[in-house]
């Protein structure tokens, strides 16, 4: 019977979704007309059908099976069809296109959600599969007490049914954890196919505290099963409590609102982006409605922010605001630096290992380990008996310090990292509308806002979030002020259009001097802007003849803006280094007692070539599970030698961000661009976007490959690709920009989907969260695993 109610709902649900969509699509053929012309009275009648079948169906009449409630589903499908018919005359003509393709969208996502991702409850319907609750008391059993509630406490534990003899389409199972979100169990069957022992590890269940749909796995046996076994293996400390195992269980409909909405608002966007008449005009025209997507996209970047920064935080039980902004310790930057300035010092109140010193070379690991020394502070500088901080001072002097001296607690590194981390996303998007301002207002409105996105989420901020350690502050803090001092760069006017700025080129050169002073790495960028302020020198002696102002006066107030924070804030990093280790150019990264002895290791080039493979072209790795689409193998091309490997999580940037392939019409964009100052413009991108960049890859070599680094570079080199796609862009055919305008929709779908894969990946969601984390993570991973 199951089996017929099944048939004639899924009869209704089809003939409701022809109706629906002939009625959008509007076919000449009479047949199509003619339906058309009775849509109501079909709809009408399908639904009170549907209706019927509903009150049976909770009135326990008819058997619907694992479909229980799909009458339901139609009846209310029905309804929709039917006030649609009934407003369709209401629609503005201009959104007639929209609401036809949203119709035909919302109809294929209904036929996925209800049919092909809920496929499993139809399991049961070709076979006798009676349901039934395993007697625990008669298991053979292995390192499970069945006088201790059923709680399995000891390493590999099974429990064995013997003579079963029966068809098994499901197993159920009652489990939890006190430890994690989760239970896996291994099965072991006999069945007609293979009845004389066991074939190990033929099923397998993750029950997922909180989630129903998994506590039912279905089972493609053979016949009868004859014995079956389901093993658990505990962790230390991990005690599982197993309630109940039953068998034949139907897997019940289950609508996922969650996947039904990222299949249809993605479509609606995609088509937005790609064919609606939004997306065939220019930026200066639908200025105000890009802007507001951009910057509502960007501000909703605030929660998986929050979600990634908070994912550590909520493994402390005793977690709270309060007690996070009254920290009474910290780590190297947010305490140790903190209390050497706030006495007076450059060198950290840390006790000096004796046993340290007394090492022929204390920097060499192998001395440190073999001698027993004892502990001693990791990745923390040592010179002349004293131990001091690579990591910048910064965000100390910015925030840290001031927080200390205020409260007398030490600002929480978890905020820190939120903090500096948003701001730089907020300030990224300001610099690259006042690029497109400044240079793209001409540009197609959905590549503006398929650039943002991409940008946005290769930036590679999102691998900081979720460890709050000194080395996420240090890239954090740095990332915030390359941000800021980008923008300000970019809306001081010293390229482009309008009158220069000296107060926002102050800015500029200030926060990328502060950028040196939390990272070190991004000197690079300081040297860049040399060229900017170069071109705003060559903008105003072009425009000097319009002035009465000598050239004192014209000059000065211009190179002392720019040049000034340099020289301040540089200084302040000078005079550092200087009281430190005598030498104001030493940032004294050679004296770390780290990974490796920095002041006998060599460069090689096979160790730097290491890193351009790993950060630019690693080809993504399918799995299945999800999220899929994961990090792809490392490699190290036998380095022949010590090569470390900080984090294994590696995606080139060339797929996620396939803009960057149009670095190879670099050629064809320089000939199409008209701007006179093509090729000062020219040598500020090869600069700024490929010169630095790959300058900062290349120094990767002697602390190692992790994938947090990408931060210090990757967004600059995207850019630079997306000024060479955006110039080609605007000198194609009409035809061929259609088919870029595509490529550029597919390029963020694939960005879209590969950063979030290698960021699920990146927070380790079965090792490094809290249980109810833990349970939170991998149901929503299930939503999409919907054969399991």
């Amino acid at each position: 019977m199951q089996e017929v109610t099944f048939i004639i709902n899924l009869i209704i649900f089809f003939v409701s979704a022809f109706v629906l969509c002939n009625y959008t699509i509007k076919a000449k053929q009479k047949i199509f007309e003619r339906i058309r012309r009775n849509s109501f009275k079909i709809i009408c009648g399908s639904t009170a059908l549907s209706f019927i079948l509903f009150i049976l169906d909770i009135a326990g009449i008819l058997d619907f099976g694992g479909y229980h409630l799909l009458s339901l589903c139609n009846t209310l499908f029905g309804v929709f069809i039917i006030l649609f018919l009934l407003l369709k005359k209401k629609i503005p003509e201009k959104f007639e296109k929209l609401v036809n393709f949203s119709i035909r969208s919302l109809t294929v996502c209904l036929v996925l959600e209800l049919f092909v991702f809920n496929f499993n409850s139809t399991h049961l319907f070709l076979g006798d599969y009676p349901e039934k609750t395993l007697d625990l008391s008669t298991v053979v059993t292995e390192n499970f007490d069945l006088s201790s509630g059923n709680n399995i406490e000891s390493g590999r534990s099974s429990i064995e049914f013997k003579g079963l003899n029966a068809p098994v389409g499901t197993v159920s199972f009652e489990a939890v954890s006190n430890k994690k979100g989760y239970v896996n169990i291994s099965i072991d069957m006999s069945d007609d196919s293979h009845s004389a022992s066991y074939r190990d590890g033929i099923a397998s269940a993750e029950v997922i505290k909180g989630n129903k749909r998994s506590q039912t796995i279905p089972c493609n046996f053979s016949g009868n099963v004859h014995d079956i076994r389901f093993s658990f293996n505990t962790d230390e400390g991990e005690i599982i409590t197993l309630t109940k195992i039953e068998i034949n269980n139907p897997i019940m409909l289950r609508f996922s609102l969650t996947r039904f909405l990222v299949l249809f608002l993605g479509s609606l966007i995609i088509y937005l982006l790609a064919m609606s008449e939004f997306s065939k005009r220019s930026y200066d025209e639908n200025r105000r409605y890009v802007k507001a997507a951009v910057w509502i996209f960007t501000v909703a970047l605030v929660i998986p922010a929050l979600i990634l920064a908070n994912t550590l935080r909520y493994t402390d039980e005793n977690h709270s605001i309060k007690k996070d902004f009254k920290s009474e310790s910290g780590n190297q930057i947010t305490q140790e630096i903190v209390d050497a300035f706030a006495h007076g010092k450059t060198s950290l109140d840390i006790e000096m290992n004796e046993a340290l010193e007394a090492l022929e070379n204390p920097y060499d690991g192998s001395q440190r380990e073999v001698g027993e020394i004892g502990s001693y502070p990791w990745d923390h500088l040592y010179f002349n008996g004293k131990y001091y901080s690579y990591y910048g001072i910064g965000p100390v002097l910015t925030l840290f310090l001031p927080y200390y001296l205020i409260t007398g607690y030490y600002f929480p590194s978890i905020w820190a990292i939120f903090l500096f981390g948003f701001i730089g996303i907020i300030f990224l998007t300001k610099f690259y509308l006042c690029f497109i301002e400044k240079f793209f207002k001409k540009i197609n409105s959905s590549l503006v806002l398929m650039g943002c996105v991409i940008m946005q989420l290769s930036s590679g901020i999102w691998f900081c979030f979720n460890y709050p350690n000194f080395y996420e502050i240090a890239q954090t803090s740095g990332f915030v002020c390359i941000t800021v001092g980008a923008y300000f760069m970019m809306s001081s006017n010293v390229i482009g259009d309008g009158k220069i700025k000296n107060w926002r080129l102050a800015m500029s050169t200030a926060f990328l001097s502060l950028a040196v002073l939390c990272r070190p790495t991004t000197a690079v960028y300081c040297i860049a802007a040399l060229l900017l302020i170069f071109a705003g020198f060559k903008k105003k002696r072009e425009l000097q003849s319009e002035t009465k102002k000598s050239k004192g006066k014209y000059y000065l107030p211009y190179f002392m803006c720019a040049l000034i924070p340099f020289v301040a804030i540089g200084s302040i990093q000078v005079i550092y280094n200087y009281v430190r280790f005598k030498n104001p150019l030493d940032f004294g990264i050679q004296y770390s007692l780290t990974i490796n002895d920095f002041t006998s290791s060599q460069f090689h080039t096979h160790f730097a070539a290491i890193g351009f493979f790993e950060y630019l072209f690693v080809i993504p790795k399918f799995q299945e599970n999800f999220p899929f689409l994961v990090s792809g193998d490392l490699q190290t091309f036998a380095p022949q030698g010590y090569y470390f490997i900080a984090t294994t999580s590696a995606i080139g940037l060339i797929w996620k961000a396939l803009p960057i392939l149009s670095y190879g019409k670099f050629r064809r964009a320089y000939r199409l661009s008209e701007n006179k100052n093509k090729k000062l413009y020219t040598l500020i991108i090869l600069a700024v976007c490929i010169a630095c960049p790959f300058a900062i890859i290349a120094s990767i070599w002697e602390s190692g490959y992790g994938s947090r680094y990408c931060v210090d570079f990757a967004w600059q080199i995207i850019i630079g690709a997306l000024v060479i796609a955006f110039i080609v862009y605007q000198n194609c055919m009409k035809n061929t920009r259609e088919h870029l305008k595509k490529l550029m929709v597919l390029s963020m779908v694939i960005c879209v989907i590969l950063n979030f894969g290698q960021t699920y990946e990146w927070i380790s969601p079965k090792t490094a969260l809290s249980q109810s984390w833990q349970a939170g993570a991998l149901s929503f991973a299930r939503v999409f695993e919907f054969w399991r």
